[in-house]
């Protein structure tokens, strides 16, 4: 039996995982040990020019874990539909495209499980918290159309758009 995306099994959902990150891999090899893991888990690579703030990744897992939860998801994988979440859009190539990771030299890394973190963490290069400036975050929310720029305002964009069908 394939296993579901975020049940509640406890051992599937440490503390989430967000850190700046590069590889010497691809994009592509570094998805593909991501995929390995189990259905549970959760392992997305995002663009770091496009990702607002921690909040928004997170917001982008929790309205993800809402749409499984509630059989409104798009997308087959998890980490997908964390992408449509992020990019407040409903296209899976225009989510890639807007919010996916474009270089292995720079990406944002996020993880819902500290085993599967392990397992891709040998492939890094490097690793950092994942940090971005109040002005740039305010920069980047506005650039999303999102007026107030503020992560108030980013959340509930977001929460608006989990609940579009």
């Amino acid at each position: 039996m394939k296993e579901k995306p975020f049940t509640s099994d406890k051992k599937h959902h440490d503390k989430p995982i967000i850190l700046s990150a590069s590889s010497d891999l691809s994009i592509p090899e570094l998805l593909a040990l991501a995929a390995a893991n189990s259905g549970r888990v959760v392992v997305q690579l995002f663009d770091p020019d496009f990702i607002c703030c921690k909040e928004h990744i997170l917001l982008a897992y929790l309205n993800a874990r809402s749409r499984f939860s509630d059989h409104t998801n798009r997308a087959k994988s998890a980490g997908i539909e964390m992408l449509l979440c992020a990019s407040l859009t409903s296209q899976i190539d225009e989510a890639i495209k807007k919010s996916g990771a474009k270089s292995n030299k720079s990406f944002v890394l996020f993880s819902n499980s500290a085993t599967a973190y392990k397992k891709i963490a040998d492939n890094l290069t490097k690793t950092a918290e994942f940090k971005i400036s109040k002005k740039e975050r305010e920069a980047r929310i506005r650039c999303l159309g999102i007026a107030g720029g503020q992560v108030e305002d980013l959340a509930q964009e977001m929460a608006f758009h989990a609940t579009e069908r």
